[in-house]
């Protein structure tokens, strides 16, 4: 039987950029996937690796906009990653994230609860998605 995880309602989330540096990870390379092609372009991401600001800036003045910044094929942590991101990486709580997940993909209710988002982001490992 698998251990329930609880999470309180009022806790907030972000990407850990220290997190992430301790694990050998780098923001940029994970984000940069979300630029659209013109902002790639025009961070020329092809030769260099852009700054974390400057992708948090492309992505909320430009990329987010698009209709397929987020789609319903793509992975629920790599969309949650995006919303931060989108939101500039400030701190948000499981049922904003659930909001903003519904009304971007329209999801189904228990795929954006904030039990089932809790459960997914307390063991993410990867994107540095953490409790603030």
């Amino acid at each position: 039987m698998s251990k329930e995880v609880t999470t309180p309602a009022e806790a907030q989330w972000i990407i850990d950029l220290k997190w992430l540096d301790t694990n050998k990870r780098d923001f940029s390379v994970l984000a940069k996937d979300s630029l659209c092609a013109k902002c790639r372009k025009k961070l020329k991401t092809d030769t260099t690796e852009p700054k974390p600001a400057d992708i948090l800036k492309a992505v909320q003045s430009c990329c987010a906009k698009a209709d397929d910044f987020i789609t319903p094929g793509l992975p629920l942590q790599e969309s949650i990653f995006r919303i931060l991101v989108a939101n500039g990486n400030k701190p948000m709580t499981l049922e904003a994230l659930g909001a903003e997940l519904n009304k971007r993909c329209g999801t189904d209710a228990h795929r954006t609860s904030a039990g089932f988002l809790g459960r997914i982001l307390q063991n993410d490992d990867y994107y540095g998605i953490k409790e603030k």
